[in-house]
């Protein structure tokens, strides 16, 4: 059983800051016996703290010399100095105990900036963050006040962050979360029930030079933020993090900056980003292999964009009893995106064996793409491609029966809203993290050598051929729609590959 003894001898508010460090101590260390010493006026504030055994008093006049005789007397394991003056730290250092740890007065610091206006880092933590960080050499975790999550990648890392943040949530509850991201994405993070508030970074408009950057890093700076997770693995995301001055920062050993960074988490390919993303808590604590529920990654989409898309389906001639085929026929990378010609003939015997009808889909610049499939087909077909806000897409998308897509955001945002998918694959493949999640979704790709040739695609295929995307056959595509179409729900089934 540990023997612990906690200092912080004055003043009333400083003493009376240290009650959550006990609380940690005692959720840590449940059997451990705990000491407080302080001086005798302040004894009042740890009487009847549950998580405190005794309080050890400095007497009115006592030397140092005797001071540190009762405390070696008492023969503590780990002394925890949270007053960091000279007697505090002659105690620490006569204790004879085999732990010791002393928490950053900043005293220095304060000093400057009174004099001279000497602005540091150290100024911008709370005391209490300053205390919690003194227990971490003994490997207890502090408990953050304020928290940053930022990502601001591609609309199919923002859905797969959802997990993240219902699972953060629920470790952390009652401390306010935000999240930086791009206003191509701020939908998927309105109105979660675990996020607090928004900051946008335009980082592809007008916020793409460097005076935007440190712009946004003054912005967060002002908001004291006690930890920032870093799911998005840019060396801008972790600059920025650096640049606001947050004590604690969270990433990936991928990540671009990761000598920014205070935490670095393995990544593990094979692992999915979901899974991956997950692995940030562990170094808060959280329990190792927790795996998203499907609860998690749901996506709700307004009542009334749910309205706007049930009317504009309805004046287009498609009925609430309808099946709808959705279709995304893009991707940001070119080599991520299966032949026009594919997509055409399966949309076409869709609609004539299957009896759906069918909606493309797709953002302002992918219209050219789409375009080029709708001319190719010989049946009807809706075409959407950019025409909705993401908010409508996600109403949309929700509204489908089976949804066929390359690997692009869309997809994830399918697989968010429980709709089953029939996911292309080409360049890219399981082990790099962005197979559909869960239960219920098909995988059509061919098993070849040369994949995967890269971790996003590219603009060509590297090889000059594109087997990856050429050899899948409309067939096989049309079959894995028609299995899913088949199903009529939601299954709680493997996702299977085919082909």
């Amino acid at each position: 059983m540990r023997n612990v003894l906690v200092i912080r001898f004055s003043s009333l508010g400083d003493v009376v800051l240290t009650a959550p460090v006990f609380q940690a101590l005692r959720r840590a260390w449940p059997e451990a016996r705990i000491t407080a010493l302080t001086k005798e006026a302040f004894a009042d504030v740890f009487l009847g703290h549950p998580a405190i055994d005794r309080t050890m008093l400095l007497r009115k006049g006592e030397s140092i010399v005797s001071l540190i005789r009762r405390v070696r007397r008492e023969r503590f394991d780990v002394v925890i100095d949270l007053h960091s003056n000279v007697r505090s730290r002659w105690v620490s250092f006569f204790s004879a105990a085999k732990e010791k740890v002393r928490y950053r007065k900043a005293a220095l610091a304060r000093r400057f900036y009174v004099l001279w206006r000497w602005s540091s880092g150290d100024l911008r933590e709370h005391t209490l963050d300053r205390y919690f960080q003194a227990l971490r050499p003994l490997g207890i975790e502090v408990p953050p006040r304020k928290i940053l999550v930022i990502q601001t990648a591609f609309l199919g890392d923002a859905v797969l962050t959802l997990p993240f943040l219902n699972a953060l949530r629920d470790q952390q509850p009652g401390v306010p979360v935000t999240v930086l991201c791009t206003p191509e994405i701020e939908e998927i993070f309105k109105n979660h029930p675990a996020v607090a508030e928004r900051v946008l970074f335009d980082k592809r408009g007008h916020d793409r030079g460097v005076a935007s950057l440190f712009r946004i890093a003054r912005e967060l700076r002002a908001q004291h933020f006690s930890v920032v997770f870093l799911p998005h693995r840019s060396f801008k995301s972790a600059w920025v993090a650096w640049l606001a001055g947050i004590p604690r920062r969270i990433g990936f050993s991928s990540s671009q900056g990761r000598w920014l960074l205070t935490d670095v988490v393995p990544f593990r390919w094979g692992t999915h980003d979901a899974d991956r993303n997950l692995s940030l808590l562990n170094t808060i604590g959280a329990p190792n292999g927790r795996r998203p529920t499907n609860n998690e990654f749901l996506l709700q989409p307004p009542p009334a964009s749910q309205e706007r898309v049930k009317d504009r389906l309805r004046a287009a001639g498609v009925g609430p009893e309808d099946r709808l085929l959705g279709i995304n026929a893009c991707s940001v990378w070119p080599t991520k995106r299966w032949l026009a010609e594919g997509f055409a003939a399966v949309a076409d015997r869709a609609v004539r064996e299957l009896g759906v009808k069918v909606i493309f889909f797709g953002g302002p610049a992918d219209a050219d793409a789409v375009n080029e499939v709708v001319r190719g087909m010989r049946e009807a077909a809706l075409n959407w491609a950019g025409e909705t806000s993401l908010r409508e897409l996600i109403a949309a998308v929700s509204r489908c029966s089976v949804f066929l897509t390359n690997d692009s955001g869309p997809l994830h945002v399918a697989v968010a809203c429980r709709v089953p998918t029939v996911a292309v694959f080409g360049p890219t493949t399981k082990e790099l993290g962005f197979f559909p999640y869960g239960p219920g979704h098909l995988v059509v790709e061919k098993d070849l050598p040369c994949r995967p040739c890269g971790l996003h695609g590219a603009k060509r295929c590297p090889l000059g051929h594109f087997r990856c995307m050429t050899t899948i056959a409309p067939e096989d595509v049309f079959a894995a729609v028609a299995r899913q179409l088949e199903k009529g729900s939601y299954t709680q089934t493997p996702s299977p590959r085919v082909g």
